[in-house]
């Protein structure tokens, strides 16, 4: 199956590929006919698309709300259709649907890294093309499905792009999770001591998905939920990759032991967990560290004058010479 990508399809003027319905509706055409109008959004955009009743296809039937954030594979002509009420320099592509069905396990499996997890939710593109690439660049094909698995969960993907990764303190504002994570993962890809590339991906990895039990931690408001309150997030990153973990477990039972060792292991001066055992461990405390402190310098001087050199966040004290 030749799969393109939502910006490579309205370019080339034919798409076919693996993509998430974003947006779904059924609309009146002039003739009095029902349609449906759909938004279809993959790693590199998104487009809107149509489809006709008589090309809808016998096993895609109302009601179609249930099918937001599906997977699916789609394939369709690019149309520019003109209308009254829009200048015809500003006509934006149309997908004509020939093709529509439920994507496969395998084509997802096949398909190249995150290629299905939609642009349009991000509030940071750039930051959301630096995690496409980190995933992408893995070399290790267990470790890759095991991103993979984790993040195309429906219940995880679209908090993890725009969760803040605190209320109050460090990237506390939507996308921040996903900022800090891909932070922590790039400090951790420019150090250069490690013993093989198995062991400098396990670790980005692990940075990677480091605070992914935050996804749960806060709600649609940037508020704490019940859950942040009631449980801490090393918790809900166990639970919502032990799927992932499971089948990790089967591919390379070691990396899957690490990364739970990382992410549950004792930092300095706390009272619970078990001493980190790897010295990737550390690599991953310190990376998380370094993020969270530029981070909170950031927030503590966002209001601060530019002669001003000291500036407090909360409790904590920053200062700025240069």
């Amino acid at each position: 199956m030749h799969v393109k990508t939502i910006a490579q399809s309205i370019n080339d003027g034919y798409l076919t590929g693996l993509y998430r319905i974003t947006g779904v509706i059924v609309k009146i055409a002039k003739n009095g006919e029902p349609y449906v109008s759909i938004r279809l959004s993959d790693s590199t955009g998104d487009v809107h698309a149509v489809i006709w009743p008589e090309r809808k296809p016998l096993d895609w039937n109302p009601p179609y709300r249930n099918s937001m954030n599906t997977c699916v594979y789609a394939s369709g002509s690019v149309n520019y259709f003109t209308s009254c009420n829009k200048n015809p320099a500003e006509k934006k592509p149309t997908i004509v649907i020939d093709e529509i069905r439920l994507a496969t396990e395998n084509e997802l499996h096949e398909a190249p890294a995150l290629t299905t997890l939609p642009r349009l939710y991000c509030p940071n593109k750039d930051v959301f093309d630096k995690l496409i690439s980190t995933a992408r660049e893995l070399e290790s094909p267990p470790l890759k499905r095991f991103v993979c698995r984790v993040l195309n969960q429906d219940q995880v993907f679209q908090r993890f792009l725009q969760a803040p990764a605190s209320t109050k303190y460090h990237h506390s504002y939507p996308g921040g999770l996903l900022e800090h994570s891909v932070e922590v993962a790039c400090i951790i890809n420019n150090i250069e001591l490690y013993r093989s590339p198995n062991e400098k991906e396990l670790a980005i990895v692990g940075g990677l998905l480091h605070d992914i039990g935050k996804v749960r931690s806060y709600n649609n408001y940037g508020s704490m939920s019940l859950n942040g309150k009631l449980t801490d997030h090393n918790a809900q990153t166990l639970e919502i990759c032990a799927e992932a973990l499971k089948e990790l477990d089967s591919d390379n039972y070691n990396l899957a032991e690490t990364l739970r060792h990382i992410w549950t292991c004792s930092s300095p001066g706390s009272r619970y967990g078990r001493p980190t055992k790897f010295a990737i461990g550390h690599v991953v405390a310190t990376a998380d560290r370094i993020s969270a402190e530029f981070g909170n310098e950031n927030a503590a001087f966002a209001s601060a004058s530019t002669h001003q050199n000291l500036a407090r966040l909360g409790q904590l004290e920053y200062c700025r010479l240069a």
